[in-house]
């Protein structure tokens, strides 16, 4: 039995599988090794149960199977996957979500047509199309129920495919590979598009399937729970983007730098600008009741005991409707204060 016939086999297997097996865990785990895996060699370390080839999916089956339990129950009736390579990987997820959702139309795009047995594989998956050769360019703007992005992993193309089709997802837009560290030296990767629109969706829950936390692959998901409207809108990552270029000018117009507060927020705030290189003395508090946390590895200033001149700017990054309790304190040095919503740590890596 080729490859081929034995993957069509096991998806004949999803697709008629009962209520009970498709929410079994290990009916998908067994079914996904005995599908195949390509043999990378750290994955054949720590399971020789799998069946590994050369024509099989390049996913980690532990965390493979808990998205598809995932997406078994959830409906779907259009579909994108952006980079879709081979296609091994898409022609399962598909048999699962296509059990379920018998309208189903899946759109496989990538930039090179790399499809194996395509017309085989669509002989039991009639809801794929290939979109092939194309970007999520040609589609920017299209709300699907479903998107899942995993083609080129630099910063600048990720944060593109999500800007072009995911955040116009209407039930969950998907990443593969979140904790691919390999692609940071690529504007920081898929790793940091990740982390971006998970900050610019705060309202959203966030789901992860990882098998190797913060080392290899992993699959991220945000879903839009209360089923209306889409993930993002047009407009919010760029607002975000403005304001944090405002912020930075602002910063740049002083030598020195405080970060008001030590919670959460402001210590994300100081480590962020402190990567950046700039010159951040510490943390500043007015009472010893605003450190209730004692923070020991970060300096903390007391503001009675800082001298403010025009070469000092204090900066606040605190949530919104909290800034007016920051700038009780602050209100002599006013002139001095920049405020920036506490996501914008988040973003000031270039």
């Amino acid at each position: 039995m080729t490859d081929t016939q034995r993957q069509i086999t096991i998806l004949k297997r999803i697709l008629h599988s009962s209520d009970k097996e498709i929410h079994d865990i290990n009916f998908l785990l067994e079914n996904i090794k005995e599908y195949g895996i390509v043999p990378l060699a750290w994955l054949k370390e720590l399971d020789d149960e799998a069946v590994y080839t050369d024509n099989g999916m390049m996913q980690v089956p532990g965390e493979f199977a808990g998205f598809c339990q995932f997406l078994a129950d959830q409906e779907v009736h259009t579909a994108m996957e952006v980079g879709v390579y081979r296609g091994r990987s898409s022609y399962f997820i598909c048999a699962v979500l296509y059990r379920n959702n018998s309208d189903l139309v899946y759109d496989m795009v990538d930039i090179v047509d790399s499809l194996d047995e395509f017309k085989e594989f669509q002989k039991i998956l009639p809801c794929i199309r290939k979109q092939i050769p194309h970007t999520t360019k040609d589609f920017v703007g299209k709300e699907y129920d479903f998107v899942f992005i995993d083609a080129d992993h630099s910063y600048e193309a990720s944060m593109e495919d999500y800007l072009n089709v995911g955040r116009y997802a209407k039930k969950m837009v998907c990443f593969h590979d979140i904790y691919a560290h390999e692609y940071d030296s690529q504007g920081g990767g898929i790793v940091r598009t990740w982390n971006e629109v998970g900050t610019i969706t705060t309202k959203l829950p966030k789901m992860v399937f990882s098998q190797f936390p913060n080392r290899w692959m992993g699959i991220g998901v945000i879903s839009n729970s209360k089923g209306c409207g889409t993930i993002g809108r047009l407009g919010d990552f760029e607002s975000v983007m403005a304001e944090r270029d405002t912020f930075v000018r602002e910063i740049q117009r002083f030598d020195t730098l405080y970060v008001y507060g030590a919670r959460n927020d402001s210590r994300r705030m100081y480590r962020a600008l402190r990567q950046q290189g700039y010159a951040v003395e510490g943390l500043l508090i007015s009472e010893e009741d605003e450190n209730p946390e004692q923070v020991l590895e970060l300096p903390v200033c007391y503001l009675r005991n800082i001298a403010v001149d025009d070469a000092t700017g204090i900066v606040v990054c605190y949530r919104r409707s909290l800034c007016h309790t920051a700038l009780e304190h602050l209100t002599e040095h006013r002139e001095h204060v920049v405020i920036c919503d506490d996501i914008i740590a988040s973003f000031l890596t270039k």
